[in-house]
Parts: structure tokens; C-alpha cells; sequence
């Protein structure tokens, strides 16, 4: 028979956001690695046929899916727990550009990430300035190995509070 652990509100809480968190940074390492697969290490807009929308999706939801644990919640939600990061400079300034595109760009539309110049012509009405973006070899490799990381010590923190409550 099934027996439920019995946890504090505080501990179910992080609980919660922990195996949230566990599953949105797979979704964003299996999105990287799809990525890294493909080849997909410029802009999508050099490529043609379908591949142009598979890349641009498969980049928003990667950048989605790793900033949704270090944003704030709605209710009831935890805060991620700052000390389950652990990482390097360079791995600290790839999450701060992750965190920076699923808000001023992915997430919501920041006026600073736009730039359309009309113009008078009948037929060419504006220019756009292009929201594409790509990440290297380096870049996804890293972030991979950063997620790993973290995944590897947030699941054995969800194991802890599970045994807390046994």
C-alpha cells in the first residue's frame, strides 16, 4: 500500500518547486542537446524550410524552461534555493543571459529589445531589427554540463526532504 511522506508545509512547498524546477531543467538540457545535435549554431533565419521555426522553438522553450525556476512564482511558491547553483563565473554570466532573454525578450516584449526604422516607400514599409538569436558549441556544452549539475543536486535534495518526512 501507498503511503504518503509527511510533510511540514514549508518542506511540501520546496518539495514542490524542487521537482518543478528538476523537470523544467530537463526539458531545457534535452532542448540544448537537440540543439547541439542538429547543428543549429547560427541564426535561424540563414536556414530554409522548416528548420528556421524548429529552431526558434526549440531556443525559446530551452531559454523558458531553464529561467521558469528562478522566476517568481504565483501563491504559494518557493523561491529556488540560491545554494544549489554552485557554478563557475562563466556558467554564472550564461544564467544571468538566460535569465536576461526569457525576460526582456522571450517572456515579454521589453521595448529595448526592438528597433523598426518606417520608411516613406510604397512597397518596403519598415526594417526590422532581428530578435534571433543562436548559442555556440561552447556555450551549449557548458550549459549542459551546468544543468546536469544542478539537476544532479536538486534531485538529491528532493530525496532528503522525502526522508525527512519518513
Amino acid at each position: 500500500m501507498l503511503e504518503d511522506v509527511v510533510l511540514s508545509p514549508h518542506e511540501r512547498a520546496l518539495y514542490e518547486k524542487l521537482y518543478a524546477s528538476y523537470n523544467d531543467l530537463g526539458t531545457a538540457r534535452s532542448c540544448a542537446n537537440f540543439i547541439l545535435k542538429k547543428g543549429w549554431h547560427n541564426y535561424s533565419f540563414m536556414r530554409r524550410g522548416s528548420v528556421p521555426i524548429q529552431q526558434t522553438a526549440f531556443t525559446t522553450t530551452m531559454i523558458v524552461a531553464y529561467a521558469r525556476p528562478f522566476s517568481p512564482g504565483r501563491g504559494r511558491s518557493k523561491t529556488f534555493p540560491d545554494g544549489l547553483l554552485r557554478y563557475s563565473s562563466a556558467e554564472k554570466q550564461l544564467h544571468a543571459r538566460m535569465l536576461k532573454l526569457r525576460h526582456q525578450q522571450y517572456a515579454h516584449t521589453d521595448p529595448s529589445t526592438i528597433y523598426v526604422r518606417p520608411l516613406k516607400d510604397k512597397y518596403i514599409t519598415s526594417i526590422q531589427s532581428t530578435g534571433d538569436l543562436f548559442f555556440s558549441p561552447a556555450e551549449l556544452t557548458m550549459f549542459i554540463k551546468m544543468t546536469n549539475a544542478v539537476a544532479d543536486r536538486v534531485s538529491k535534495r528532493l530525496e532528503e526532504i522525502r526522508l525527512s518526512g519518513c
